[in-house]
Order: structure tokens, then C-alpha cells, then sequence
């Protein structure tokens, strides 16, 4: 974190108090970052490489301290700064509008488990192929073949262990490419709240109130995703 430029903001008492309330947030938030943009460079939607996690928490820290006040709460602080991450990789990858003030979190949310109910199939030859009604921009990317679709080995320990599915789904490539699919072509926003609830250890609380959104709205969408995975 650049403290120097930080310091310049404010005073710097206000910073310490910043940071100080920001550090029990920090191992998650730079967990949550690094994770999101491993996934965002497997997609090809950023180049390998060009953004880390310490530089997006630096825009992070950046941006949030320019509005920050000692009376400002902890948990809101954390939430803040969650909510930032989202707002600053997804800039990166050109989706900022996805988060914007005027969407509504909620009817988004209510499209997005509709899709989520919607299957994929393993055609004969091997090739693994979604229905129609899947019509993800991933999957239509050029160059994006099936083993674009494997996460990293340790993704999916944890998707399997916060999800409480079975890591049987991991004993072949086959089922680790429809794993790793059935992941990647999640909705946008229905993969930013299992990205926060794996890799930034958030729970249904904290999530819903980083996306301004319903506690049930979130549980149900995890629930779902969860249905979704343990069909495999």
C-alpha cells in the first residue's frame, strides 16, 4: 500500500485509524483479489500478468480512504472496501457497469437463478458442449476451448471444501473441465457472490450487504450454484 500518498489525503492520525480498522480485512480482501483476477486471466478477459493484487488493493485503499471518516464502522469499512475491489478489477475487465449505482442488484440476481437452473451436455466424441440457453461470453470467446475450462488445482479444493461438494468431481479431466465450466459460465453476478464467499471467506450477511442485496436472495443463489455443481 502506498501509506505516503495515503498520508497526503489526510491527516495522518485519520490514516492510522484507517488502517487500523482495515487490517482485519486485508489477508481476505488480497485473497478475494488475487482469485478474481487469476479467473478473469484464465478467461481471457485480461492479459496474463498486467494487474496484481497488490496494485489493485493500492487503488483500493486509494479510493476508499478519500471518503473515509474516524466515525465510519468497521464492518461497513470492510464492506466498503469489498465492494471497491469488485467495482475496480471489473473496470479492468471492462464490466464496471455491471455494479453501477442505478442496476438493480435484485432483479439481475432473479434473472441470473433462473439461468443457473439451465444444463450442459458431453456429446459422444468428448467435445463438452452447452445448451442453447446458455449464452455465456465466455464460452463464445475465440480460442476458448474445453481446458480453457480447468481451474487451478487449489480453486477447486476450495469451491469443493466452501461449497460442500464432493472432490470426486475432480478425479478425472473430464469432470474437472465440466467443474471448471459449470464455474466459468455462472451469470456475472452470481459468480461474484461464490467468488466472495469462497475466496473472500464472506458470509451471507456480509455478502448481501457488500452487493446491497437480500440475505435470502444470496443464500439462494449459493444453494443453487451448489445444485448446479453437484450435478456433475
Amino acid at each position: 500500500m502506498k501509506i505516503k500518498e495515503l498520508q497526503h489525503l489526510n491527516k495522518e492520525n485519520d490514516f492510522q485509524e484507517f488502517y487500523k480498522k482495515s487490517a482485519t480485512a486485508i489477508d481476505s480482501l488480497k485473497k478475494f483479489a488475487t482469485a478474481k483476477l487469476k479467473l478473469a486471466e484464465k478467461e481471457g478477459l485480461i492479459d496474463k500478468g498486467f494487474y496484481d493484487a497488490n496494485g489493485i488493493l493500492d487503488e483500493v485503499f486509494m479510493e476508499v480512504f478519500k471518503t473515509y471518516t474516524n466515525n465510519t464502522d468497521e464492518k461497513q469499512l470492510h464492506q466498503t472496501l469489498f465492494f471497491k475491489t469488485i467495482q475496480i478489477i471489473n473496470d479492468k475487465i471492462e464490466k464496471e457497469n455491471q455494479f453501477a449505482d442505478n442496476i438493480n442488484i435484485d432483479t439481475i440476481l432473479k434473472d441470473e437463478m433462473n439461468l443457473l437452473k439451465e444444463d450442459y451436455s458431453v456429446e459422444a466424441d468428448g467435445d463438452y458442449v452447452f445448451d442453447e440457453e446458455l449464452d455465456d461470453i465466455s464460452y463464445k470467446q475465440n480460442n476458448f476451448n474445453p481446458s480453457h475450462f480447468i481451474l487451478d488445482q487449489p480453486m477447486e479444493l476450495e469451491l469443493t471444501g466452501k461449497l460442500d461438494l464432493s472432490d470426486a468431481s475432480l478425479f478425472s479431466d473430464r469432470n474437472r473441465i465440466l467443474f471448471g465450466a459449470s464455474f466459468y459460465t455462472l451469470p456475472p453476478i452470481s459468480k461474484t457472490i461464490i467468488e466472495l464467499f469462497v475466496f473472500g471467506n464472506q458470509g451471507i450477511s456480509e455478502i448481501a450487504k457488500t452487493l446491497s442485496t437480500d440475505e435470502k436472495i444470496v443464500q439462494k443463489v449459493i444453494d443453487r450454484v451448489k445444485q448446479r455443481m453437484e450435478k456433475l
